[in-house]
């Protein structure tokens, strides 16, 4: 196994204990997906506006784009920073370079040119992946200017609910036949003890650290998070802060929900007037 370089990972003596305990059992958050979405099958995994989204569905979406990002040669280990709210797109991105084994570096709405252009360059990112407009500001301008000023930094990947994500402008090429790219993905299925992405952390410099997280520790993370919390098939849980941020995400957030296969709402702003109605209406 090939180590992602500058990360230290988890001591050898302490690593197999946790796998002997079994907190650690060896599943990648993207083979993780495949589970739920073969358990769960029909079952309403993510509710985003006025779509509602099957875990069957949310694994194929999230395999078609990662086969999609492999196209744009997006590979093993190569950063690409997500900045995207709290929008379906989101998982779908998230559990697609889980598959392909590049690594999202999770960016918050809030950011703008000063802190994602250092993301970028410290990361050393081959893709920002950004929404056009969120409320009210253009991220894919800023996208745009901050790729001008990063060498690395290949494609910027747009989030439209309607075309799915698009570079350039243009839409990222769909497969003209979707029957290979399960098998296609799972021959690129990263270990367990990988690093499966980077959380931020701020700091006395104002500028956020990167905070490295395996698929082995994030996934027993989310799933104690989801059983201390009494999470089951019945849950519905409602993200309405930025779902990058670690609770949200996996304490128990998203990913515990989807390891009982309850439900996760998504609100893209935590405004009364959006949430109340939509806790209503759920």
């Amino acid at each position: 196994m090939e180590m992602l370089e500058g990360f230290t990972p988890w001591p050898e003596e302490e690593a197999e204990k946790y796998r002997r305990k079994g907190y650690w059992q060896g599943k990648t958050l993207g083979n993780l997906m495949k589970g739920w979405s073969a358990s769960y099958g029909e079952w309403e995994a993510v509710v985003g506006g006025d779509e509602r989204i099957s875990y069957q569905q949310l694994a194929e979406r999230s395999d078609r784009l990662a086969w999609q990002l492999l196209r744009l040669r997006i590979r093993k280990n190569d950063r690409v920073v997500v900045q995207i709210p709290n929008v379906p797109e989101f998982v779908y991105l998230c559990f697609a370079l889980f598959r392909i084994r590049a690594l999202p570096v999770l960016a918050l709405p809030a950011h703008r040119e000063h802190e994602i252009g250092y993301l970028v360059k410290f990361s050393e990112a081959r893709a920002l992946a950004v929404t056009s407009t969120f409320r009210g500001f253009d991220y894919e301008g800023m996208a745009e200017n901050v790729k001008a000023e990063s060498p690395t930094l290949e494609h910027v990947l747009v989030a439209d609910g309607s075309k799915g994500f698009t570079t350039s402008g243009e839409p990222v090429e769909e497969p003209d036949d979707a029957s290979g790219i399960e098998e296609e993905l799972d021959r690129l299925a990263p270990d367990a003890s990988e690093v499966a992405l980077f959380l931020l952390s701020g700091g006395t410099t104002g500028l956020p650290k990167l905070i490295p997280r395996t698929h082995d520790d994030y996934a027993y993370n989310a799933r104690e998070s989801a059983n201390v919390c009494g999470l089951g098939p019945e849950t519905r849980y409602l993200v309405t802060l930025p779902v990058s941020h670690n609770f949200p995400l996996a304490c128990p957030g998203l990913l515990g929900t989807f390891h009982v296969g309850g439900t996760v709402v998504m609100t893209p702003t935590p405004d009364p007037e959006t949430v109340f109605p939509l806790i209503e209406r759920e």
